[in-house]
């Protein structure tokens, strides 16, 4: 694979770059997060709901501050940060006595979609500058159509 890749000249972030991701943490970044975090998710393994972290942030930031700073230092995610919870809603319309119109949704818990949303948005931040224009899926302001007439 690393002599495939090799072949390429793949765009790469600058130091100044590379030290914005690896930034840490702050408590603003994290209670806005926790205050963006729509309510009506359901909850993970863990049976908190998002009402919950909104509720009690001010105990919560400085929790998560100590969490994440402990997990870039050891490079560790916490067991519970891997786990889901999956259940399986009928596809509207479908027959539900055919397991194919079945969709999987994993549950997982608030705290791992808070710290998934900080690091989306710091990687936000510089996606355009390493995926190639083309590629217009899932980065947000683009769009399928913007390619139609290239």
């Amino acid at each position: 694979m690393d002599k495939f890749l090799d072949t390429y000249t793949l765009p790469r972030l600058n130091q100044e770059e590379v030290e914005s991701l690896n930034k840490p943490k702050t408590g603003s970044e994290i209670e806005a997060i926790i205050n963006s975090v729509r309510i009506k998710k359901s909850p993970g393994t863990d049976g908190f709901i998002a009402k919950f972290y909104q509720r009690y942030k001010e105990e919560m930031v400085p929790f998560f501050l100590k969490l994440f700073q402990s997990t870039e230092k050891e490079g560790i995610l916490p067991n519970s940060f891997l786990e889901a919870s999956i259940i399986l809603t009928p596809k509207p319309g479908r027959d539900t006595t055919k397991k194919e119109n079945f969709r999987p949704i994993p549950l997982m818990n608030i705290n791992v979609k808070i710290l998934n949303k900080i690091l989306a948005n710091q990687i936000q931040q510089h996606i355009k500058n390493l995926i190639h224009h083309d590629q217009v899926g899932f980065i947000p302001g683009l769009q399928g159509w913007f390619n139609i007439r290239k």
